[in-house]
């Protein structure tokens, strides 16, 4: 009886093993895009040289930043971390895929520059992409916000104008586009761990988005797979001051656009998509100290939700 005990113990241990062998065979390529973030770089590079899980390489796309980016980022040349430097501003979408350019892993991390992972964000995420089936070619995270109290004051109240969200799921295939376009889903960017055959398969980021790129680039890896998702915070997030309010007004028109069928099929299946995106300009004017125009939206939005027959009398 103990020998079968210990042959069983032995076979647990050896199968432990061996998955822990064959997980860490797999290399996550982290890809930080930055302009002009100098001052929080070193935060973004150190969380992705402290995690626990460690078959990684780290590349830095410097975005023609005119700070001193180059030389923070060379400071790390005995960590092997990769610079790339363009030679004109492109945008972020336009950095991440440089960065996929030159990527040698079986998986794609994207990080900010001005937000930090936590320890194991890739291992649990890794974790649990390796345990499921093929079909699943993504995972995400929760985030945690930190900032200034006056700005987080803002946002929160800002906030207030945001109708109840219905309740989804956070793992799933295409269905979770209705979530997304529906702002239930909000996933950024530094939250990702995508499969590199996936990312190449839809050719990265769309560099026209100046704004919602993120939504837009997982739309379309949920229409090659499924999403998992880690339900804690692994990514915190830094209230490090918004893009130009404009950036806002052409990132939603091009999502409209890029999706106008399934928008258009949504609403008619009574999903107010065009309302809530007007709702949430709304909030970024208020946020961004805008009211006059704020309120300008808000009565916009408030005309779009009244019904046609009301309108008349």
């Amino acid at each position: 009886m103990r020998i079968r005990n210990y042959s069983y113990q032995t076979t647990i241990v050896l199968y432990s093993w061996i998955y822990a062998v064959i997980l860490t065979m797999k290399k996550v390529s982290v890809i930080i895009p930055t302009y002009n973030s100098s001052k929080v770089l070193s935060r973004a590079i150190d969380s992705a040289l402290n995690q626990t899980y460690e078959n990684t390489e780290i590349i830095v796309v410097d975005d023609a930043s005119m700070d001193n980016t180059e030389q923070v980022v060379k400071s790390y040349q005995k960590k092997a971390v990769k610079y790339i430097k363009h030679e004109q501003n492109k945008g972020a979408s336009a950095a991440r895929n440089t960065g996929l350019s030159q990527a040698v892993g079986d998986y794609i991390g994207y990080l900010d520059a001005d937000d930090e992972w936590h320890p194991q964000k890739l291992e649990k995420q890794l974790a649990i992409l390796e345990s499921r089936s093929d079909d699943w070619v993504a995972v995400n995270c929760d985030i945690s916000w930190e900032g200034p109290l006056r700005t987080e004051i803002i946002y929160k109240l800002s906030s207030l104008l945001r109708p109840n969200r219905d309740e989804s799921s956070k793992e799933g295939g295409e269905e979770l586009i209705k979530d997304i376009l529906l702002m239930n889903l909000t996933t950024g960017a530094s939250t990702l761990l995508v499969k590199r055959e996936i990312v190449e398969s839809i050719d990265g980021f769309d560099p026209d988005f100046p704004r919602h790129q993120d939504w837009e680039f997982l739309i379309r890896v949920l229409e090659k797979g499924k999403l998992a998702h880690v339900d804690e915070p692994l990514v915190t997030k830094y209230y490090t001051g918004r893009p130009p309010i404009q950036d806002y007004v052409e990132g939603k028109e091009l999502l409209q656009s890029k999706f106008s069928d399934e928008i258009a099929e949504l609403e008619n299946d009574g999903h107010p998509i065009t309302e809530l995106h007007q709702l949430q300009l709304c909030k970024r004017y208020f946020a961004s100290g805008h009211f006059i125009r704020g309120f300008q939206k808000l009565l916009e939005y408030k005309i779009m939700k009244t019904k046609p027959d009301e309108r008349r009398n």
